[in-house]
């Protein structure tokens, strides 16, 4: 359900009506425009007993719309009940579940919301697959503030915390559909010196001339430090994948000595491409995701509900036609209650199962998931 505006009153009425039972779990999307106070909403839930995990997003989706205000508040029985995993730029991952704990979560559906500003979320990813990854699915995002300032965005009962992931097992099996739409502009390049999520050369050469070369060649405007964010929404990486799309990544702005910061870290010695985007091919990916998550191409999905995780700076690109790629969405359901709406976050990077099955961490790209 929607919960708007969501003051922390409407918010405890919402889910105790819900009723939720000692195997239930609550999840609780929150966008960072409007949230409560959350080390007060955790302190009443844990006295109500109630098991909950949540996140704060640059915004959130219901039905066909952005939502910049209010709650979403979902109820599903949990295989596995929530667990905080924190110190992941240490890479030291206090709190990952053991592998005793995950032996009855087959047929079951992992949800990871999770700071999206913290490095090395590549490594939680693989040892998150390594030990659920061949019972389950995945599918969540990353939480944080579009100003890009670090800050506590993710919670559980456990507490509220950055530079952390809250990950969950629901009793939902989901086919998902994951597609961007963005198409090769140049490449393949080579990036010859990486630093995390920070490309600093691109073919041994500094990374923001290379870069610049391409995208001032094709729109005719050179890059600096003020146009960069606005002008390089329209020109994200594409990392190569033999055989699959490429995993777009998302260049922020522009670091020290022209490096280029990116949203999700870039391997040393990635194959890259320059990518650019059309509206109408971004909305063909929408379709082709709908298409991949249903049983039959082109006939209505009967979901019990459909998580939808989409780039908040895939949204700012399409800008008006954001609302034509969720009228694709929501018109490709079969609607019949409200918690067949589809919901869901727009997000700082895009987690699902991709390919062979694995684990994968995406920007500007669009995730469905249609639960059953």
């Amino acid at each position: 359900m929607l919960v708007k505006p969501g003051t922390l009153p409407q918010i405890l009425q919402s889910i105790e009506s819900l009723q939720p039972e000692e195997e239930d779990v609550i999840l609780l999307l929150f966008t960072e425009q409007a949230t409560p106070d959350i080390p007060e909403l955790i302190g009443a839930l844990n006295k109500k007993n109630i098991t909950f995990f949540g996140g704060i997003f640059p915004g959130l989706i219901y039905g066909e719309h952005r939502e910049t205000t209010g709650c979403i508040i979902k109820k599903f029985k949990a295989l596995m009940a929530p667990v905080c995993v924190s110190g992941i730029a240490s890479s030291c991952f206090f709190g990952l579940p053991n592998y005793g704990s995950t032996a009855h979560i087959e047929k079951g559906t992992t949800i990871i919301l999770l700071d999206g500003l913290t490095p090395n979320i590549y490594l939680l990813l693989e040892k998150v697959n390594d030990l659920l990854g061949e019972q389950c699915n995945f599918i969540g995002g990353g939480a944080g503030s579009i100003s890009l300032k670090q800050q506590p965005c993710v919670f559980s009962n456990e507490g509220f915390r950055e530079d952390a992931a809250v990950i969950c097992v629901i009793d939902k099996q989901v086919r998902l559909g994951v597609r961007h739409g963005w198409e090769h502009l140049a490449g393949p390049l080579v990036a010859t010196q990486t630093m995390g999520n920070t490309i600093l050369q691109l073919n041994w050469q500094n990374a923001i001339e290379v870069y610049n070369k391409i995208v001032e060649n094709d729109c005719g405007i050179a890059l600096n430090k003020d146009n960069f964010g606005g002008i390089a929404q329209g020109y994200p990486f594409g990392i190569f994948r033999e055989k699959e799309d490429d995993i777009v990544r998302d260049p922020l702005a522009i670091g020290e000595n022209g490096a280029i910061v990116c949203i999700g870290e870039v391997p040393t010695n990635t194959v890259l491409h320059v990518l650019k985007g059309r509206p109408e091919e971004l909305l063909q990916a929408a379709r082709n995701a709908m298409d991949d998550c249903g049983e039959k191409t082109g006939l209505p999905i009967r979901a019990d509900g459909t998580f939808v995780v989409d780039c908040i700076t895939r949204t700012l690109f399409l800008n008006e036609q954001f609302s034509d790629e969720m009228s694709i969405i929501r018109n490709g359901l079969v609607i019949e209650t409200n918690e067949q709406e589809p919901f869901g976050i727009l997000s700082l990077g895009e987690i699902s199962s991709y390919g062979e099955g694995l684990l994968e961490l995406f920007n500007k790209t669009i995730v469905i998931g249609a639960l059953h």
